[in-house]
């Protein structure tokens, strides 16, 4: 493979972020810290940005400007424009779900859902992934977790799409990876120049949301899906947690157990991010096991999945326990 074009895809990448922090910087575009917040200095908002600007650049550089790829990157548009807008003035939820539900009416019908299944199938489908999408945004509350958990997400798509079977666009996963690296230069720091913002988590949500599928559609294993776990049990056991506590699962929290260490237990946010890496990594690490040596069993993931979520049960019970105690 030539390097060239990437390193050249690179450069360009990092100016642009670097572009944008200096607009962002001079306009205000700032997170800044309030009860709900993980971290306490103002921090700049939207370095996600460089996942779209990403999409943009291999879409012209590869000349992928045609059916189906356009509608994939109509989609990315939609929703990276509408998580923008929401980073500066906070939109309606209403609003923001029907885009996403349009987003993802451009990424399925890229795909040829709508033909394969029925109607059923596809409203769990739409479900599952605006589902994924608001807990790919929910997560994103301390600088590094968004981006070690991207980058080991696209690193373990990009593997089994060159040494398993091809799926999705190589040029595309090796773009993102890269435009992921540049976004990890600001926020993987102790005191980070920026945050990925709205734009950024639900941008890169949508976007493994499309390469998940793809792989799925091409081989019919369910063992794709534990490249999601991590997410899937801190958000799912959440949503479950605050439903016993009777709130509202659609307001602003500090529930999830990455909030719970690194609020309650002051734990450093660096050591929270890399450990939820390392977890999701063994994760990745089963699945291509599994699935390159012909393994397709719900229950095989199941099985990773419910060890981990009792341990991550037991775990949360201490900590909220101690935290009483504190």
């Amino acid at each position: 493979m030539n390097i060239t074009p990437y390193i050249i895809l690179g450069i360009i990448l990092l100016a642009l972020e670097l572009i944008y922090l200096k607009i962002a910087d001079k306009f205000n575009i700032i997170d800044k810290p309030n009860n709900r917040s993980s971290h306490v200095t103002p921090t700049i908002r939207g370095g996600g940005i460089i996942i779209f600007f990403a999409f943009i650049l291999y879409a012209i550089w590869f000349k992928q400007l045609n059916p189906p790829f356009t509608y994939v990157l109509a989609a990315i548009s939609m929703v990276a424009i509408i998580s923008f807008i929401d980073d500066m003035i906070s939109l309606s939820s209403k609003v923001r779900i029907l885009v996403h539900i349009l987003a993802f009416s451009l990424v399925f019908h890229s795909l040829e859902l709508f033909s394969l299944y029925s109607l059923l199938t596809i409203t769990g489908v739409y479900i599952f992934s605006i589902g994924f999408l608001n807990i790919y945004n929910f997560m994103d509350g301390i600088n590094g977790i968004t981006f070690l958990n991207t980058l080991v997400t696209y690193g373990i798509l990009l593997i089994l799409n060159i040494f398993y079977i091809p799926f999705a666009q190589t040029e595309l996963l090796v773009t993102l990876s890269i435009a992921t690296l540049v976004f990890g230069i600001f926020n993987y720091r102790k005191k980070p120049k920026c945050f990925a913002g709205d734009i950024g988590s639900i941008t890169i949500g949508l976007s493994i949301i499309y390469f998940v599928l793809s792989f799925f559609l091409k081989t019919n294993n369910p063992l794709i899906f534990l490249i999601l776990a991590m997410y899937i049990i801190d958000g799912g056991l959440t949503i479950i947690e605050r439903l016993i506590r009777k709130e509202n699962i659609f307001k602003p929290h500090k529930r999830h157990l990455y909030q719970v260490l690194a609020n309650d237990h002051g734990m450093n946010h660096l050591v929270v991010s890399t450990s939820y890496f390392v977890m999701q990594l063994i994760f990745n690490l089963i699945a291509y096991l599994l699935i390159s040596n012909g393994y397709s069993s719900f229950l095989l993931f199941m099985l990773p999945v419910a060890i981990v979520s009792i341990i991550y049960i037991i775990v949360k019970q201490k900590l909220n326990t101690k935290a009483k105690h504190l």
